[in-house]
């Protein structure tokens, strides 16, 4: 397993403040709007020419996948499902912001919530005194976190205590048979799985916004509630998109390539990386470590315009700095721009002394995590103790 099996005092964990909204309000929030997005478009200056080389290159990028969204395909749920099955293509791991969201909409109770963590490889070897907290149990190259995650309001099991597990230990089985973990299966395995990763996405979907996923919880005033049901709430145009998207790394370099990477530090579990590292808990969460290099997956047609990209590449760069105790070892960034099949990377240090131009990297990356904490904070989203910036 990871670096040692945890108890209930050895997790790095961040204790909910009283009071605290369950609502994850991003860091990709505060990069838009506000003081730390005015900051990013007067200091990091230097990242126009980088985006405009993405831009280009994008541009040209041959299509090897689908050039826009498929009539009838919802864009936002395309993209959560080709995140959460890029996530289990690195690592087999717990869907974490999905049963965030299925808390937070008292869909599942905390014991299942649990159950469905364990019944993942990464999880399956925790020790008794942590199991029934297991869904807030994240690792990392060097310790596992603990992640506040909502409490039970009622006594009442929630409709979902069956539906869900049964979710995941079909995943479990689909996957060991049609696509194990760093492969990708054939067209009609990936559909299939497009299916379960769409109900997971669309349980993400509610942690992110705060709102219940209606998707889901409607189904329980139409008569009884099966996996199968579940599966169908996904629409088969976004099933079939999000597919097609996976199934191209399969049919490019992208997918070798990342392997390679994966294998310039392989995890001591199973995969070839880290699912969803928590830079901030309920702030600030990236989509893929692979190897030593942090990506942020985009599945947006728009990847020729260069102030997309440079929003982008803000994001990462943005992850990446606020690991301030270095604890997953980023030394690279990238992109998975998934509907141009373009894979990028670029030394974490040359880009962002890039970023800067011809001011000093240093000072601007304190500043940036003195205000990132500062959003954080003001939101009641702390950092992990030994990640407080301290100039």
């Amino acid at each position: 397993m990871h670096p040692s099996m945890p108890d209930r005092g050895e997790c790095r964990t961040r204790e909910a403040d009283p009071g605290e909204e369950d609502v994850a309000v991003p860091l990709t929030t505060a990069l838009r709007t506000g003081t730390l997005a005015t900051w990013c478009r007067q200091r990091l200056t230097g990242l126009d020419q980088v985006a405009r080389d993405v831009a280009r290159a994008a541009a040209r990028a041959p299509q090897t996948t689908l050039s826009g969204p498929t009539p009838g395909a919802d864009s936002q749920l395309v993209g959560g499902i080709v995140d959460a099955r890029l996530a289990a293509l690195v690592q087999p791991a717990p869907p974490y912001a999905a049963l965030q969201g299925l808390l937070a909409g008292q869909l599942v109770s905390p014991g299942a919530a649990a159950r469905i963590a364990l019944s993942f490889p990464t999880h399956r070897e925790l020790p008794d005194e942590v199991a029934t907290v297991a869904h807030t149990l994240h690792p990392s190259p060097r310790e596992w976190l603990q992640i506040p995650a909502p409490a039970a309001t009622s006594t009442d099991p929630p409709w979902g205590d069956s539906v869900f597990p049964d979710l995941a230990n079909r995943g479990h089985l689909f996957h060991h048979e049609h696509a194990p973990c760093g492969q990708v299966g054939t067209a009609g395995a990936e559909r299939a799985l497009a299916r379960s990763y769409g109900v997971w996405a669309l349980a993400e979907a509610a942690y992110r916004s705060g709102h219940s996923p209606r998707a889901l919880s409607a189904l329980a005033h139409r008569g009884p509630v099966t996996t199968e049901t579940l599966r169908a709430a996904v629409p088969d145009g976004s099933a079939h998109e999000a597919a097609a998207l996976v199934r191209a790394l399969a049919t490019s370099e992208n997918l070798p390539t990342l392997l390679a990477w994966g294998a310039e530090r392989p995890p001591e579990a199973a995969g070839i990386g880290y699912a969803s590292p928590t830079l901030i808990p309920h702030f600030a969460d990236a989509d893929l470590l692979v190897g030593t290099t942090l990506l942020d997956v985009k599945v947006s047609a728009h990847a020729a315009q260069p102030r997309r990209v440079r929003a982008w590449l803000q994001q990462v760069l943005g992850y990446a700095w606020l690991d301030v105790s270095d604890r997953w070892g980023i030394q690279h960034v990238g992109l998975v721009l998934a509907r141009q099949g373009l894979l990028v990377r670029w030394d974490l240090q040359s880009l962002t002394a890039a970023a800067f131009g011809d001011t000093d990297p240093l000072a601007g990356v304190q500043q940036f995590r003195r205000l990132c904490q500062t959003a954080a904070h003001a939101e009641r989203k702390p950092p992990f103790p030994d990640d407080v910036f301290s100039p």
